[in-house]
């Protein structure tokens, strides 16, 4: 695996993420049928700054366990979203399954970093 394909890529990944809920906090909590729209621009914050390390010319390490631990504030809230009483609980359901696979690989990242600190000083870049 190379990781700092890897590091770039989930670094896109996250800046685009993020600034889509932190433009649109609202629309994205609609959408989810979320009640909590600052909970976004939080969440967006958050994304936003774990994109801007792994894009950074740092050990991506550090980035890779915010994103893990990020995973599990939307694995949260997205679960308190898939209750009964919310109309867009289809979506917030596919939501929570795209997050719950995403949180495996995050994971997985993480720990392989924590374990490879050579692969971690070369993704460094």
């Amino acid at each position: 695996m190379d990781l700092l394909v890897v590091k770039r890529v989930l670094g896109l990944c996250s800046v685009g993420i993020g600034l889509f809920a932190v433009a649109a906090p609202n629309r994205v909590a609609r959408f989810l049928g979320i009640e909590d729209e600052q909970a976004m621009s939080a969440f967006g914050a958050r994304e936003l700054a774990a994109g801007a390390g792994l894009l950074s010319p740092v050990r991506p390490s550090p980035w890779f366990w915010l994103r893990a631990g990020g995973d599990v504030m939307d694995v949260a809230m997205l679960s308190r979203a898939v209750g009964r009483d919310n109309p867009r609980r289809a979506v917030a359901l596919t939501a929570l399954g795209a997050v719950a696979a995403i949180s495996v690989v995050d994971f997985a990242i993480a720990v392989h970093t924590a374990r490879h600190k050579a692969a971690d000083r070369r993704a460094a870049a």
